[in-house]
């Protein structure tokens, strides 16, 4: 039960690295970012290999809940008040803009990974909350960006009676089967010329300077003159000064039988810690309720947690619906939570023949897609514009 939904039934898309090889860039992780980055390289015409230490898409990209969401985790009245207002609205655009490209590649290379523009539902479950679903539906709306109150009538029984009397909904989001993206985004970079070698974890990196890479794993040597890092919680393994500055925090998920329709958006609640949506095949995918136990909930190890866990079964049997659903799926997941909720885009501080692009704080969704992207264009034309507001040396000391 602990097999995540979106990785049922396991696959594997290619071999291990079994000699060694040498290419121009290497990207180190196949989960959305990586699978961006190599794509774009690809596509360019540059020689890359992608390696991941697992499968493809196994990792934080396998185990979220396929929200494709504008904006931080943060709510954008909150956002506003610790970014600064001009910052926080650039955030929030950029967060657009991955979703267009996104949207863009899954047409470009056919991807059938359950796509779709759906919009997503944030909502209220006690009176502050309301206030500030209120306020940040207002400053969305001044700065340009779609956003609809719906009181309580318009949100309907499903959701009053399950005590949510108010929300706000944001029509430019979206869905997906994560694992299917990502998969078929890795497809098309091999498609396009790119190599892939899963089962290989890489143990050791020499990147201290541009044009003479060396990544050391048990089966074989990869060489190359850039190497991408797109590992997210696990970046410090490979590039130590982001240790204190991206934390592994675990996140509960489940997933039910088929059930009835009741749920037509992916939804967010109490501030962005509780999260589900019903898929194209009827089954509800919840997960959330970290902060009953963040003490707890950090590390590397994708275990359950017995408490959160029961907590969110109790909290579906809040719908009339789902009162004796099945649950099928019960799994966690490792996200990289940097120290300012924000990615770390660009060249890696005291590695020169790297790159990362990490951080996520639990929207990699939301920006992951992009940063990959970012990457190639700093590697290739030294600079991108999303990179360069991400900065890692923003955190330095």
């Amino acid at each position: 039960m602990a097999i995540p939904y979106w990785l049922d039934p396991a696959r594997q898309m290619a071999a291990a690295l079994s000699e060694d090889v040498t290419c121009e860039v290497a990207v180190i992780g196949a989960g959305l970012c990586g699978a961006a980055a190599a794509l774009s390289l690809a596509k360019q015409g540059i020689d890359a290999v992608l390696v991941e230490a697992g499968r493809v898409a196994e990792k934080a990209t396998g185990r979220n809940a396929g929200f494709i969401l504008q904006g931080t985790a943060e709510r954008y009245s909150r956002a506003k008040t610790i970014m600064g207002a001009e910052k926080a609205r650039a955030v929030h655009e950029w967060t657009l803009i991955n979703h267009q490209r996104l949207r863009e590649v899954i047409a470009e290379e056919g991807i059938d990974c359950g796509y779709r523009r759906s919009g997503s539902l944030q909502l209220a479950g006690s009176p502050a909350e309301e206030a500030e679903l209120v306020e940040s539906a207002a400053l969305l709306n001044a700065d340009g960006f779609a956003a609809e109150l719906l009181d309580a009538a318009a949100l309907g029984s499903t959701y009053t009676d399950a005590g949510f009397h108010m929300g706000v909904l944001l029509p430019e989001d979206g869905e997906v089967h994560p694992a299917r993206l990502v998969r078929g985004a890795v497809a098309a970079a091999v498609r396009h010329g790119a190599r892939l070698f899963e089962e290989t974890p890489v143990t050791g990196m020499e990147a201290n300077s541009p044009g003479d890479v060396t990544l050391q794993t048990a089966t074989g040597t990869i060489r190359c003159q850039l190497v991408l890092v797109c590992t997210n919680a696990r970046v410090r393994q490979l590039l130590p000064w982001y240790a204190d500055k991206v934390d592994p925090v675990r996140g509960q998920m489940l997933a039910t039988a088929p059930a009835p329709r009741i749920f037509e958006w992916p939804i967010y609640a109490d501030h962005g810690f509780d999260y589900w949506r019903q898929d194209a095949d009827n089954r509800i995918v919840l997960g959330g309720w970290r902060n009953l136990d963040p003490g707890t909930e950090v590390g590397f190890d994708q275990v359950l947690h017995p408490v959160i866990q029961d907590r969110m079964t109790a909290f579906l049997h809040r719908f009339a619906a789902l009162r004796d659903i099945e649950i099928t799926h019960r799994w966690a997941g490792i996200m990289g939570f940097s120290r300012d909720s924000l990615p770390l885009v660009g060249p890696a501080p005291g590695a020169p023949g790297a790159l990362a692009a990490v951080g996520f704080t639990g929207h990699g969704f939301g920006f992951a897609w992009l940063a990959g992207e970012a990457l190639v264009e700093v590697a290739l034309q030294g600079s991108h514009p999303f990179a360069t507001l991400m900065t890692p040396r923003r955190l330095a000391r």
